[in-house]
């Protein structure tokens, strides 16, 4: 626009020099030609640039690494004649791994709506951002110029690929609920606990033997059988390349348990080292999952779960530990 300016400056000097030192129709027509295009420009170009608006969209809003996927920048224009140029500076971000690029587009002779498409950078897995950091909208002669509204980003969620997963033996139960008097069971393979007796149980429920024999009412209880959860677990830290494979493993490990209708949770901790813990039963709650996972910055180094063994717990009742790694999943009971 400086550039524009100059020239302008130097076009309006002439002719004023010009009507200086001739006194003739061709003098004064030039000099009111040369003073009224600019307000002509501006008069022509102000209703499209003050109702000039911006959309980011994305296509597909989801895709596997690797796959091609493009943003779309919309431009809306109230009037039928076409804006003369629009300047946008856009940030395009993967929220896990933190990489940045920065794209600027000089766009001419725009016409209503007309969608612009941008390639999509899905060489890493993560949670993909693209924001217009600054947009101008310019008239038709190049010398004014309005600040356009930034729009709502846009956001590709780039997924792992999921590894083969061969699932481990995850054992079916892991013995009963404890009780103080489970060990005094009548019987060899009786599924069932002995405790004190509470009112309101029910009389057929009270063991008069040994309650004769202990002198108090004992009740015997069905023995709660406690399935382990199995609980994916992974250090999230680590290059963009490293943290892909960890999450291609991930996700296979998580698909197969799906596939075999098994609930799952998996664990990892923040870049803050605050404990993250999600339970998985269907696919919703797996996509749920990864936009937490791929959305927040992973660290190149961070702590690990070995170091913290407070935090290996589930939900509720025990669990089965499956710890992902760049090698595979390992089963850590």
């Amino acid at each position: 626009m400086a550039f524009r300016r100059l020239i302008y400056a130097l076009t309006l000097s002439g002719v004023l020099l010009f009507q200086i030192t001739n006194e003739n129709y061709l003098a004064h027509f030039l000099l009111c030609l040369c003073i009224a295009l600019p307000l002509l420009s501006l008069a022509l170009s102000l209703p499209g640039m003050l109702g000039c608006a911006l959309e980011l969209s994305a296509a597909p809003a989801a895709s596997e690494r690797g796959q091609p996927a493009r943003w779309l920048i919309s431009i809306e224009s109230p009037t039928s004649l076409p804006l003369s140029r629009l300047n946008i500076r856009l940030t395009e971000e993967n929220l896990l791994t933190g990489q940045r690029q920065s794209h600027q587009l000089v766009l001419s002779g725009i016409a209503r709506r007309r969608p612009m498409e941008l390639a999509a950078s899905t060489a890493h897995c993560g949670l993909l951002e693209l924001r217009a950091d600054r947009a101008k909208v310019y008239d038709y002669l190049g010398l004014f110029r309005m600040p356009v509204a930034v729009p709502r980003f846009a956001r590709i969620l780039c997924l792992p690929v999921p590894a083969d997963a061969e699932l481990p033996a995850i054992p079916e139960g892991q013995g009963s609920r404890p009780s103080p008097l489970s060990a005094a069971r009548t019987g060899p393979g009786e599924d069932y606990d002995l405790r004190e007796y509470r009112p309101g149980d029910p009389m057929r429920a009270i063991h008069w033997k040994l309650s004769s024999k202990w002198d108090e009412l004992i009740v015997r209880e069905r023995a709660e059988t406690l399935i382990p959860l199995p609980l994916l677990t992974l250090d999230r830290f680590g290059a963009p390349e490293e943290l892909d494979r960890l999450l291609d493993r991930l996700l296979g490990m998580s698909r197969a348990l799906l596939g075999v209708q098994r609930a799952h949770a998996v664990l990892w901790l923040d870049r803050d080292g605050q404990p993250q813990l999600h339970t998985i039963s269907d696919e919703k709650q797996l996509t749920d999952c990864l936009l937490s996972l791929l959305g927040t910055p992973a660290p190149v180094k961070g702590p690990a779960l070995d170091d913290l063994p407070d935090l290996l717990r589930g939900p509720g009742g025990p669990v089965f530990r499956l710890h992902i790694t760049l090698e595979g999943g390992d089963g850590r009971g």
